[in-house]
């Protein structure tokens, strides 16, 4: 295209001189034409230059921009990758955060349970020892009551049961106007023996029917022994009935009595007035 627009442009400066030397009419008018449609493309060619440089300008502005959007872009997907990574280590500490609180309200809930059955088991056992001391403490006869606050016991005795002299080491006497049955509370030093049967044979000669265990007014179990021991000074045999407890360094001991030929031994009525025997 150059090369004919360079021929146009010297056709244009030849014709001049052409015409000036003879050359036909036809043909200065075909390179006159020629001339004239070089210097047209020429004029497009220009024109489409200028369009095309503007094109380019237009194009690196663009692409600038572009670059320039780019590069936001880059730089708001850096920093919103940088705030998921920030959201899930968030995350990730609030669930574990969320798991310890789960399992210490879980234990929670274990420890008030467990604590609830043991209160109520503690309740039930408190109400059962409440019965049973009640049950024990309940006699079937009419009582009367020796009570000994220097050691802190008393004990229940039939109320038509009267009270009687004590002999050494014992407390209280009581017994029926008439003769038998009685019974005696006495003390005895706990080095005299470690059970009721040893402090016993120790203080009377006595045979030895049955040993048991008997529950007490405050609902602790006691030792209870059956046996008969010959009274030299009244000539009979004595049934009797006896249970002692530890208290300090004395035994206290209850002991039910009756000669057999007046009014045979009950084993159940002794019983009774024994495990009637409680301490505060």
């Amino acid at each position: 295209m150059k090369r004919n627009i360079l021929i146009a442009t010297a056709l244009l400066l030849l014709v001049p001189l052409l015409s000036g030397c003879g050359v036909p009419q036809e043909d200065l008018d075909t390179a006159l034409a020629e001339a004239q449609a070089a210097k047209s493309q020429l004029a497009s060619v220009q024109s489409d230059l200028t369009k095309a440089k503007s094109d380019l300008a237009t194009a690196k502005s663009d692409l600038a921009a572009a670059e320039s959007d780019l590069a936001a872009a880059e730089s708001d997907l850096s920093s919103a990758q940088g705030k998921v990574s920030g959201l899930q280590s968030d995350l990730a500490a609030a669930e574990a955060q969320v798991a310890a609180l789960e399992a210490a309200a879980e234990e929670a809930v274990v420890e008030e349970e467990v604590a609830e059955e043991e209160e109520v088991a503690e309740e039930e056992v408190a109400e059962e020892e409440e019965a049973a001391e009640e049950e024990v403490a309940e006699v079937s006869f009419e009582a009367a009551e020796y009570v000994n606050e220097e050691y802190g016991f008393s004990v229940k005795y039939k109320s038509d049961w009267v009270t009687q002299p004590t002999g050494e080491d014992e407390l209280f006497k009581a017994q029926v106007p008439a003769f038998v049955p009685g019974f005696t509370v006495s003390t005895a030093d706990v080095a005299e023996g470690d059970t009721l049967t040893e402090v016993l044979e120790g203080m009377e000669a006595y045979e030895f029917v049955a040993e048991s265990e008997i529950t007490l007014g405050d609902g602790t179990p006691a030792p209870a022994v059956t046996l008969n021991f010959f009274d030299a000074a009244s000539g009979y045999t004595i049934n009797a009935i006896a249970t002692g407890v530890q208290k300090g360094d004395k035994w206290i001991i209850v002991n039910v009595w009756t000669i057999g030929m007046f009014s045979p031994l009950d084993e159940a009525l002794y019983k009774e007035i024994c495990s009637s025997l409680t301490f505060e």
